[in-house]
């Protein structure tokens, strides 16, 4: 994925590399709606990210809040559903001190950006309910026709006898 298509998440931190240690700078993020990557949006994105000059590199924290879309579970509506979002990163440089760790961030420093986006999209999705409701008290979907029953109730008759003991239905009638 180009960093091109979604560059608003991009910082340049570059000056960072220059300071003393322990430098800082807080960013105040409000984004009304976001596009995070090609499958994540966020709507809206508010939140504080500190980002602070450590001996490794730079140090990337935050909490923000947000929503996203996503599907219930249970009905199968689109729904959006609240997280809460804690980035907590280190972007190390120089690159060549990143330890081998596939899940560790190198800092380009030639350019001096940062871009958020990946790692908002991650810490996204994984902030997201195993199991999203569109609300609390849903019916879902009926299972004999498909019928949302949020929306009313179906036509379906409720058989809940298998078929394979409707033999024994007439003993008891």
């Amino acid at each position: 994925m180009s960093t091109n298509n979604f560059p608003r998440l991009r910082f340049n931190f570059g000056f960072l590399l220059e300071s003393s240690l322990g430098t800082s700078r807080v960013i105040e993020l409000d984004y009304p709606t976001i596009q995070v990557s090609e499958d994540v949006t966020l709507t809206p994105l508010q939140g504080r990210l500190t980002a602070t000059r450590t001996s490794e590199g730079v140090y990337v924290n935050g909490r923000f809040q947000s929503a996203i879309l996503t599907e219930c579970v249970r009905c199968l509506d689109e729904t959006l559903v609240p997280i809460d979002i804690e980035m907590d990163e280190l972007f190390y440089y120089p690159p060549e001190t990143m330890p081998q760790n596939e899940d560790a961030f190198a800092f380009d420093g030639e350019t001096g950006f940062i871009d958020l986006g990946p790692l908002m999209r991650e810490l996204s999705l994984l902030a997201l309910p195993t199991q999203p409701l569109c609300r609390p008290d849903c019916l879902g979907l009926c299972m004999e026709c498909g019928q949302n029953l949020n929306e009313g109730d179906c036509n379906c008759q409720d058989d809940d006898i298998d078929p394979r003991m409707a033999k024994l239905r007439s003993l008891l009638e």
